[in-house]
C-alpha cells in the first residue's frame, strides 16, 4: 500500500476511532514520508475530502518535507475556494522568506484573505505570515506601520 493511500485511510477514519487510537503520531510519520511525486494525488484528495480530513493533515504535518510543503502550498494556492490549509501550513515554512514567485503568491493570498475574510481571521493571517518571514512585507502591502495599527 502506498504511503499516500495509507495516510488517506488513516485521516479518513471515524473521529472517535482516530482519537481513541491516538493516530496523530502515525499520521505525522506518514506525512513526513511523502515525496514531491505524491503532491498531485494529495491535491486531488484534498479537494475530495472533508474539512476534518484536511484539518487532520495540517495538524499532522510537523515533519513534512520542505519540498513537499512548498509544492503542496503552491497547489493549494491554485484551488479556488480552498478555505483550509494555506495559513495552517505556512507556519511549517522556514522563518526566512525569499523574494521568489512562491513567496509573492503567498503574500498575494494573505493580502486578499485579509480584505475578504475580515477581522476575525486577521490574527491567524498575521501569525502565519510572521512564522514564515512574510509579516513585514504584508504590513507594507496593507499600508500599515505596525500590527497594532491593525488592532493586533
Amino acid at each position: 500500500m502506498s504511503i499516500l493511500h495509507e495516510l488517506d485511510e488513516l485521516l479518513g477514519l471515524d473521529g472517535e476511532e482516530y482519537d481513541r487510537l491516538d493516530l496523530f503520531q502515525e499520521a505525522d510519520e506518514l506525512v513526513g514520508r511523502l515525496q514531491p511525486r505524491d503532491v498531485p494525488a494529495l491535491l486531488q484528495r484534498w479537494q475530495q475530502r472533508e474539512l476534518c480530513w484536511q484539518q487532520r493533515f495540517t495538524q499532522a504535518s510537523t515533519n513534512i518535507d520542505g519540498e513537499v510543503l512548498r509544492a503542496l502550498l503552491a497547489g493549494l494556492l491554485q484551488i479556488k475556494g480552498s478555505t483550509h490549509g494555506v495559513f495552517e501550513l505556512m507556519s511549517r515554512l522556514p522563518p526566512v522568506a525569499d523574494h521568489s514567485p512562491f513567496s509573492e503568491a503567498l503574500l498575494d493570498y494573505a493580502e486578499q484573505a485579509w480584505h475578504a475574510q475580515g477581522p476575525a481571521s486577521h490574527r491567524q493571517i498575521q501569525i502565519s505570515c510572521w512564522s514564515c518571514g512574510l509579516s513585514g512585507r504584508l504590513l507594507k502591502r496593507l499600508g500599515l506601520s505596525a500590527w497594532k495599527d491593525a488592532g493586533l
